[in-house]
């Protein structure tokens, strides 16, 4: 594949922070509190802490007064504890969309947009060295220098390693033991059937990094098999909630650690379909089909939920004889192969009748079978 260099030298900001805090002692104060990892955050998500209340028992941060700085100006002030100016942080801290570059000259500015200006400034923070953004056929890839040299590594995968950085900077070190609401998660499942995502995501989002350190713990790893599947299929409908409100990357943080937390329990077979689904609907046919065949083998009962994207699967990656072998057995079982049949003719030309003669009883296969196997290559 062709593609363009071009060096961030002049875009990337490393130790912007160090400089932020050496320019504004109060922050220093305040990190001292609360953390640096808060305030630096906090700053990369455009929130800026306007006042802090301080216990003086205890010299802790007890609440803090802060406003979000967007592009049309400041939001309303608001209050509360630490913690909830992490959860603040985090819901705003979500994936980074990518830029394009623009025809023409390639500026500064216009390396700035396509990496991502929150990109840039997280990049330092978690150790990421920044050394140039490669743009042409196939995905954008940034330069990264490493101990052991440069790599090349697709936008997007940073963007999730930083994504998911976040995450754990935020959300897991608590200052106090890990805990989780078995009881508030049994309910999670039923609001997202019903539709109700924004419900599943408020009740979710707080409990996601209790529910990462959690499985660190000793009671984590203690958990027993049906209560790793509440867990489990709480993190499949914040995933599939997350979805259709367009974020699916922190979807797949989700469904991740719903593997985890699912090994090969009740709800793993649930899980793998659910990772299935999300593959398929970002058009990634093919890693979809071994997490679609686990999913079957964990739960045979799932076989007629999961076959129709199986075969659409195998259409997808130009498998058409293996998608034929599905629709049979759609067929069989009385399931609606029409759209399925049509793709499937589509890809096979004359074998596709050729085939269906022959289970019918009317003629012999022996030379169709030879042209599907050569249409599936």
């Amino acid at each position: 594949m062709t593609r363009t260099r071009h060096p961030l030298d002049a875009v990337r900001s490393d130790g912007w922070f160090d400089r932020v805090l050496a320019g504004v002692p109060a922050l220093v104060r305040l990190s001292a509190g609360v953390g640096e990892a808060l305030v630096a955050l906090s700053l990369v998500a455009g929130f800026r802490i306007t006042a802090a209340t301080v216990d003086r028992a205890t010299a802790n941060v007890s609440e803090l007064q802060w406003v979000r700085e967007g592009a049309e100006g400041a939001a309303p002030a608001d209050r509360g504890t630490p913690e909830m100016l992490r959860d603040a942080v985090l819901l705003a801290l979500h994936d980074e969309p990518p830029g394009r570059l623009p025809a023409g000259k390639v500026d500064d500015d216009a390396l700035r947009e396509l990496v991502g200006v929150r990109t840039i400034l997280l990049a330092p923070l978690f150790g990421v060295e920044l050394r140039a953004v490669l743009v042409g056929d196939g995905p954008t890839l940034l330069a990264l220098g490493t101990d052991q040299g440069e790599v090349e590594v697709p936008l997007e995968e940073v963007q999730r390693f930083l994504r998911g950085r976040v995450v754990e900077v935020l959300r897991a070190p608590r200052g106090r033991g890990a805990a989780v609401d078995l009881a508030q998660l049994d309910g999670v499942r039923e609001a997202c059937e019903a539709g109700r995502h924004d419900e599943v995501i408020s009740v979710m989002t707080p409990q996601f990094g209790a529910l990462v350190a959690f499985l660190r713990t000793a009671d984590g790893a203690a958990l027993g098999p049906e209560s790793r599947a509440v867990v489990a299929r709480a993190l499949v409908a914040l995933a599939r909630s997350l979805a259709v409100l367009d974020r699916s990357e922190e979807g797949g943080d989700a469904l991740r650690l719903a593997a985890q937390y699912a090994h090969d329990g009740p709800a793993a077979a649930e899980v793998y379909l659910a990772i299935a689904e999300g593959l398929v609907m970002k058009g990634r046919h093919a890693e979809a089909i071994g997490p679609l065949r686990r999913a079957v083998v964990l739960d045979p009962s799932l076989r007629g939920v999961a076959r129709g994207t199986l075969a659409t699967c195998y259409l997808a990656t130009n498998r058409a004889v293996g998608a034929l072998a599905v629709l049979e057995e759609m067929r069989a079982a009385g399931d609606d192969v029409t759209a399925l049949e049509a793709g499937v003719t589509a890809s096979l030309g004359p074998a596709a009748q050729a085939w269906r003669w022959h289970v019918e009883g009317r003629r012999p296969v022996v030379v169709a079978l030879d042209a599907a196997v050569s249409a599936d290559g």
